[in-house]
């Protein structure tokens, strides 16, 4: 699998001050600007002990949604140094490998979430940019697909057992090569989430040869 990443953030930090006074004047008090701070949009709630329960649905090609006998959890774990850089520790269940967790190490960047090794997964302000473009092979000489991650579907509102939440959707596209095109040319994983809560729904990965896909939708939450 080839990667290509094609994005460096940067902070430019300026601050201002001017004074003034008049001749033959008594000098007046200095006037302190008053500091301007800028706040981002929180999609991801990465503060330790914050948890999220989903339960599992089939999802047809028709939109159909199935519910399952399975519920999961993830969890955001003590923060960890890396580089230097204070990274949050999101807790995930490995798909298919039931007690099997997989550990992503985020951090939140003005409108961006990064990952350790600096590839972008999330953005709440930027929907024109491709954050990856990876290649998925079945054997060394016969590819699988082309995939593509981008922020898309901004201002979407999904209702599930959790509530109705306006969402933004991380969205992998999957152009499939032609001998791995018996259940779609183009395939997708969509996670979408919402400001002040969380990830809502997510896309679980898929089955080259079978056109349905697995869901896990938001059923309750608890945030420090």
């Amino acid at each position: 699998m080839r990667k290509t990443t094609a994005i460096t953030l940067g902070i430019l930090s300026i601050s201002l001050f001017a004074t003034s006074c008049k001749k033959d004047e008594d000098p007046q008090p200095a006037t302190t600007p008053t500091p301007t701070t800028n706040t981002y949009p929180n999609y991801f709630k990465l503060e330790t002990g914050n948890y999220w329960i989903y339960q599992q649905y089939d999802l047809d090609t028709l939109g159909n949604l199935t519910a399952k006998n399975v519920f999961d959890s993830c969890y955001v774990a003590a923060d960890t140094i890396i580089n230097g850089k204070n990274y949050h520790t999101l807790v995930k269940p490995k798909p298919y490998f039931p007690g099997q967790i997989e550990k992503y190490h985020l951090i939140d960047s003005l409108n961006y979430v990064v990952d350790a090794s600096g590839k972008i997964i999330f953005s709440s302000s930027d929907m024109t940019s491709i954050f990856a473009t990876n290649y998925y092979m079945a054997t060394a000489s016969d590819t699988l697909c082309r995939a593509e991650i981008k922020m898309t579907d901004a201002n979407t509102s999904i209702t599930c057992d959790a509530g109705t939440f306006n969402t933004i959707n991380a969205k992998e596209t999957f152009y499939m090569y032609p001998n791995w095109q018996s259940a779609g040319s183009i395939r997708a994983r969509n996670t979408k989430y919402a400001e002040n809560i969380g990830m809502i729904t997510e896309t679980l990965p898929f089955f080259v040869s079978n056109p349905n896909y697995v869901e896990r939708r938001l059923i309750r939450y608890h945030l420090n």
